[in-house]
């Protein structure tokens, strides 16, 4: 038997097994597992900063909704009445839902959730008389949809009250 036959076995078996356990090869999946653990982090954080984002769009649209209702309500107008009856509540949470962008529905229940208060904080029947200030009050709620902020918000949801005061003028 040729001895450098037998010396190339055994250097290619060293080789293989060496190849087998040398950094290289335990370093092989390491760069996956890695670039999935900074991605998942990048993602939630992500995701984060986009719901807080929404979050702030909605509660600002709202913001002006309520606004824009307040401005129409101290007009003393019901032209905006969707069923045509002249209906001053009506037409004012027509007024707001105009200008909430379709998000009123979503964030409160128009019949529970709007409130309408005097100076001292009395509720008022309607949205007041000629010369009366009132404030308007909406209670919202926004799902979160981010797994790092739904610990912190109760059930899930921000809540959120926007306010507008203003003096009903004379009509």
């Amino acid at each position: 038997m040729d001895t450098s036959k037998c010396q190339t076995k055994i250097k290619n078996r060293q080789d293989s097994l060496i190849g087998r356990f040398s950094t290289k090869s335990k370093q092989c999946g390491s760069t996956l597992i890695e670039f999935s653990l900074v991605a998942a982090l990048f993602f939630v954080l992500f995701f984060t900063v986009v719901d807080l984002s929404v979050y702030n769009f909605v509660k600002l649209t709202m913001q002006n909704s309520v606004r824009e209702g307040a401005r129409y309500a101290v007009t003393g107008r019901s032209d905006l009445d969707p069923d045509g009856l002249g209906s001053r509540e009506a037409a004012i949470l027509q007024k707001m839902s105009d200008a909430a962008d379709g998000y009123l529905e979503q964030v409160l229940n128009v019949d529970e959730d709007i409130r309408v208060e005097d100076i001292d904080g009395n509720a008022v029947a309607g949205f007041g008389g000629a010369g009366d200030i009132i404030a308007i009050h909406l209670d919202c709620a926004w799902p979160t949809f981010s797994p790092l902020i739904y610990p912190f918000v109760e059930s899930g949801k921000y809540k959120f009250t926007v306010s507008t005061a203003m003096r009903n003028e004379s009509f």
